[in-house]
């Protein structure tokens, strides 16, 4: 007889974080966190999604402190590509770094002008320059604490001035090209803002130098569960920082070997095993040596394992049924595995949700909305631009698609390389039996994201919710966050309340 299950299967939407009190304030909040030996700024992994991942998106995500997860089903000279473009950017705490065609404004600019630039670009040191390119000043964008002045106001008025010996924190110390390193580094670390700008002896802008706070660019793959996993291993495990496997259903004999061939070949790295969506299951990984376990199936953005096939959970269910099998098997056996939850993430609310549980959230619609996601991009007719300033939407399909059989076999330049051949992407699926997945069920589909911009001022301007959010229920990082929040379940009226209602938006 059927049995059937006694839980409800509930959204992360569905819950509300109740406030406490206030021990810190927001930006001082954390959101640091930790896999293992791998050290991030933020709690996020980028899905392993073809449409996401590519050389700028591994460039700007790891730069930010996040960790990228290259999909398992790219092609090898494709995986290649983002390793090396990732390696060659990477930093370490306390490097400098050396900008030399940084984002400027004129004297001429407004406050108002200078700050719509920082939120499109996400860079918050702007050098004032004139026209031959001569260094006025340094405005210094803090959204924590805004400037109490009219918009209107010129830049001039609110910049930093410049000095080679500071006297206040109003002054920027700059130095010349003759400076050494030793010089530079010396002036980095005496000020309270890390960066130096460098000029020549006409006082012309030559670069400013940075001083890294965290190290960057940690970058993961997924590994296939099928024939030639062995090779992926050996051929990858060096050349990153983790590994994981990628399936929709990971409870299956196979990945409990794959996980232990990879955990006695290379013991120190990280080793992922997803998905699941039941505790049994997590103590079975868990035992069996893995790092750390991805929760969550058919309700992604893109998934059709739960709308047609009918398999799959509410993602709150999953998140609250792991987190507790997570920190049973921690306190029966010793041991911490670290949980990711991945899918059903709308907005930063389920984003803050999601934290109350997970040790890190997987993200694949989010980041597919930023300009470095790898996919196409279009403007509010739907055709293909690439103009920044009138992008709309971002292409999206999901590994369970066709499309993605398309890119495994011609790489993500597969459209240049089809036309070259006069064979249309319906064709060629039709020819290789790509349209039922060699015999499987299509579990994905294809469609458009609203662009968003670019990834650092968003994903920046989003973590200051999520701080807001952790400071107001009384918790300081993510480990007290879940360990005080407090979840309550709103009705289906009260998340409409929860809504701007009762007048005409004019202004976000």
């Amino acid at each position: 007889m059927v049995k059937i299950n006694d839980k409800e299967s509930e959204s992360l939407s569905e819950y509300l974080i109740l406030t406490g009190w206030i021990k810190i304030k927001p930006e001082e909040v954390s959101l640091k966190a930790n896999l293992g030996n791998i050290e991030l700024q933020y709690p996020y992994m980028t899905a392993r999604m073809q449409c996401i991942v590519g050389e700028e998106m591994a460039i700007a995500a790891g730069r930010n402190g996040i960790l990228t997860m290259i999909p398992r089903s790219l092609s090898d000279e494709d995986k290649r590509k983002i390793i090396n473009a990732n390696n060659k950017v990477r930093l370490k705490k306390g490097d400098i770094e050396f900008q030399e065609n940084p984002e400027f404004a004129t004297p001429e600019s407004s406050l108002g002008e200078v700050v719509k630039q920082v939120e499109r670009t996400g860079h918050s040191v702007v050098p004032i320059l004139d026209r031959k390119s001569k260094l006025y000043g340094v405005y210094i964008h803090d959204p924590e604490h805004p400037l109490l002045v009219p918009l209107t106001s010129k830049i001039t008025e609110v910049m930093h001035k410049l000095s080679l010996k500071p006297e206040n924190e109003n002054e920027i110390i700059y130095l010349t090209t003759q400076a050494s390193e030793e010089e530079i580094r010396k002036a980095l670390e005496l000020q309270k803002r890390k960066f130096v700008p460098i000029v020549d002896s006409q006082g012309v802008l030559q670069k400013i130098a940075f001083l890294q706070k965290f190290n960057t660019n940690y970058i993961g793959m997924a590994i296939s569960t099928r024939q030639g996993w062995e090779e992926e291993i050996e051929k990858y495990a060096s050349l990153v920082d983790t590994l994981c496997i990628d399936s929709s259903n990971a409870c299956f004999e196979d990945a409990i070997k794959i996980l232990r061939y990879a955990k006695q070949k290379f013991p120190d790295k990280p080793f992922g095993i997803g998905n699941i969506i039941q505790a049994r299951d997590f103590e079975i990984f868990a035992e069996a040596g893995a790092d750390y376990i991805i929760g969550g199936m058919g309700v992604g953005s893109i998934c059709k394992t739960g709308s047609e096939r009918g398999n799959g959970r509410g993602q709150f269910t999953v998140a609250r049924e792991l987190a507790e099998a997570r920190d049973k098997y921690f306190k029966e056996k010793g041991k911490y595995v670290y949980f990711v939850l991945d899918g059903g993430i709308k907005n930063v609310k389920d984003m803050i949700v999601a934290l109350t549980f997970a040790d890190f959230i997987m993200l694949g619609n989010y980041f597919n909305k930023f300009h470095e996601a790898v996919a196409q991009k279009f403007d509010a007719n739907k055709q293909l631009t690439s103009n920044e300033a009138l992008m709309k939407y971002v292409e999206s399909w999901g590994e369970g698609h066709p499309r993605a059989r398309l890119v495994a076999m011609y790489g993500l330049n597969f459209r240049k390389i089809l036309a070259g051949n006069n064979q249309t992407q319906e064709k060629v699926s039709e020819r290789y039996g790509h349209i039922t997945l060699a015999g499987a069920t299509t579990e994905g589909v294809v469609g458009l994201v609203p662009y968003r911009g670019r990834l650092k001022p968003c994903v920046e301007r989003d973590a200051r919710y999520i701080r807001t959010t952790i400071s107001n229920s009384g918790a300081i990082d993510l480990k007290s966050f879940k360990e005080i929040a407090i979840l309550e379940k709103a009705s289906e009226q009260t998340q409409k309340d929860m809504l701007p209602h009762d007048l005409e938006v004019t202004e976000e």
